[in-house]
């Protein structure tokens, strides 16, 4: 992620206009995804003479995350030295053209192959839209925005499972969802004519800050804990589909609008976030572990279809807590010198545990006995990190300071 630390005003005053601009094309990251996961196991039973077609089939869903975990500093290492704009123009085409192509690929490889440009578009876009945020706005108004880019996504991502269930019910089947990823070309001429290159003097002033270590020592500990709760974030919106489909779940509709249901636990854990803001980073832990722990266990002792759901819904509130939060507790232990390098921290983490979670479950459930008992198995991980991040509230110690006062800070810096 391109580092923000030194930022001078531009010579236009940015507005709203800009703000949801930006914001939106934000959302075509998480929304991709999250479009076709209600399609998968169609997917896999149209390519099932395919050698390992289950783990490609989770590979072709994950791994654009990877790709942005990845590649998030390089791209932002390019736009500095040779302007953000010209690069988001190119990167929501690319997103566009290679996000359709599987809708006529008959090769799983190449389907994978195109997730890979997918990836590598998606970060220019998400590390662009970012950076310039930082450019545009300052103080409360740049905190706003950053803070709105992740809310408004998990809202159109609930939006956008039920869409994928819809369209993977239309006669070309799972291909159809793909389509939707074309109508990002609408973003082009948006983005031609309200977005402008910010001041060429702050990437000369940029180029002169003192270059900083990544700050390991400050948020490392914080890096692995967000590591792990995105794996555990993303069991819900890349197993659900599964998950119905296993409980006599049928067609993509119903799919779709299970994990739309699933899903909406997501933005409500983060008005929760906001909403007990007073409570101590180690308090609002706690309960975000416990609410994974809760929902993995429903998910895995009852056999419904509709307990899987509810399951996965109380899962999602305790991942719409988790990130949100530590997100916010990463970014206020630095100085603003090192915000950008943070923020990478935060984007890598969050990402590679992206790509990282249907792995572990696959791995768990190879162990364990399938699906329903590695969720099972990932609920005695939640629990355990329960019981510690209890003990650390009961005994007054690791972060104990409140979220509130963690935000203020973060928003002085």
């Amino acid at each position: 992620m391109s580092s923000t630390s030194v930022v001078s005003s531009p010579k236009r005053d940015a507005r709203s206009l800009h703000g949801w601009l930006l914001t939106s094309t934000c959302w075509l990251g998480s929304t991709g995804a999250v479009l076709i996961a209600p399609v998968l196991p169609f997917m896999q039973r149209d390519f099932s003479s395919v050698k390992y077609v289950e783990l490609l089939t989770l590979v072709i869903l994950v791994v654009p995350g990877l790709m942005i975990a990845l590649f998030s500093p390089l791209v932002g290492t390019l736009v500095d030295r040779f302007g953000k704009k010209r690069f988001y123009l190119l990167a929501i085409l690319l997103y566009a053209a290679f996000g359709i192509l599987p809708f006529w690929l008959t090769n799983l490889y190449a389907i994978l192959a195109s997730r890979v440009v997918i990836g590598l578009a998606e970060a220019a876009i998400a590390t662009i839209a970012t950076a310039l945020v930082a450019n545009y706005f300052n103080g409360v108004e740049r905190q706003k925005w950053l803070t709105m880019q992740q809310a408004s996504a998990s809202v159109v991502a609930v939006v956008m499972f039920s869409l994928g269930g819809v369209l993977g019910g239309l006669p070309a089947g799972w291909r159809t969802p793909f389509l939707v990823y074309g109508f990002a070309i609408v973003f082009l001429p948006l983005i031609a004519v309200f977005i402008w290159e910010p001041e060429g003097d702050d990437r000369a002033l940029t180029a002169r800050a003192p270059k900083l270590p990544f700050p390991w020592r400050l948020i490392g500990h914080i890096c692995v804990t967000i590591i792990f709760a995105s794996i555990m974030f993303f069991v819900v919106p890349v197993q659900i589909s599964f998950l119905l489909a296993a409980r006599g779940v049928s067609t993509p509709a119903l799919i779709g609008a299970g994990s739309a249901i699933a899903n909406a636990g997501i933005p409500i854990g983060g008005f929760l976030f906001h909403r007990f803001s007073k409570w101590s980073i180690n308090r609002l832990l706690t309960l975000s572990f416990c609410l994974f722990t809760v929902g993995f266990c429903v998910i895995a002792s009852l056999p419904e279809a509709n307990a899987a759901v509810v399951g996965a819904f109380i899962a999602g509130v305790g991942g719409g807590m988790a990130l949100p939060l530590l997100g916010t507790w990463l970014v206020a232990r630095l100085p603003f010198e090192q915000s950008g390098r943070g923020t990478g921290g935060y984007v890598g983490a969050f990402f590679l545990g992206n790509f990282l979670s249907p792995f572990v479950v696959a791995a768990i459930g190879h162990v364990s006995g399938g699906l329903f008992s590695a969720i099972g198995w990932l609920a005695v991980l939640c629990g355990v990190a329960t019981a510690v991040t209890l003990a650390l509230t009961l005994s007054r110690r690791g972060p104990t300071e409140s979220v509130r006062s963690v935000e203020v800070r973060a928003i002085g810096h």
